[in-house]
């Protein structure tokens, strides 16, 4: 099927409309074609479904708001500064580096929603209160024999997670070490970035406007370099 896909514009017409019919959006970027959920629109599933049914042993809807911010923190460094962008590319991120900017991105936020009596919170449709409590009672990292654990009810626990659901779809791949994973970009990873939010142009919208409260983040020195 793939050979037919990328040699017949009629195949490829065939396929954009059955993928349509249910809601989906097969995309060719690079040296894969991807399969897509269109959100909103696909008779599959909810995001919110098909994130519960992926991930074992998180059902709040807190959980999963948090691994939205710990992926757009990752996804904001491969779409940075080109020093930056290439230091990902290289050297990847350690699961404590994801952390410590979801930590300052998290305390941010937090500190804006209240200045502003929750009107931050309104404006960007996003559950800061509910995602900064949860996140302050997360455990920090636990060891055991020299390895460190991660833990279910631990920040680690949940980054990992959130990780794993990126290489499920050989987005990143994770280096394991008994002091700390670290994540590092495949190929896929900026081809999907790129089809997700360069050809939606609702979401591309919101999600420029997200990097602008990240990098509002950096620019006021509480996260750093």
């Amino acid at each position: 099927m793939v050979h037919p896909y990328i040699e017949e514009q009629e195949v490829r017409n065939c396929v954009r409309r059955l993928s349509e019919n249910w809601g989906l959006k097969v995309a060719r970027e690079g040296k894969h074609i991807h399969l897509l959920v269109q959100p909103g629109r696909s008779v599959l599933n909810t995001p919110m479904e098909e994130l519960r049914r992926s991930i074992k042993g998180y059902d709040s809807e807190t959980d999963l708001y948090l691994m939205g911010v710990i992926w757009l923190v990752i996804y904001n460094e491969a779409d940075n500064e080109l020093s930056t962008t290439i230091k990902w590319e290289n050297e990847g991120l350690t699961y404590g580096e994801i952390e410590d900017l979801v930590n300052q991105v998290m305390e941010h936020w937090n500190k804006l929603n209240e200045e502003s009596d929750n009107q931050f919170s309104k404006d960007w449709s996003l559950a800061v209160t509910r995602m900064y409590k949860k996140w302050k009672v997360l455990r920090y990292n636990k060891t055991t024999k020299g390895r460190v654990v991660y833990a279910k009810d631990s920040r680690i626990g949940l980054i990992d997670t959130a990780a794993r659901e990126l290489e499920k779809d050989k987005m990143v791949f994770i280096e394991r070490t008994a002091q700390m994973s670290r994540v590092t970009p495949m190929p896929v990873f900026r081809e999907r970035l790129k089809l997700r939010f360069g050809n939606l142009d609702k979401y591309q919208d919101r999600y420029e406007l997200l990097k602008v409260l990240l990098e509002d983040v950096k620019e006021s020195g509480e996260v750093s370099a």
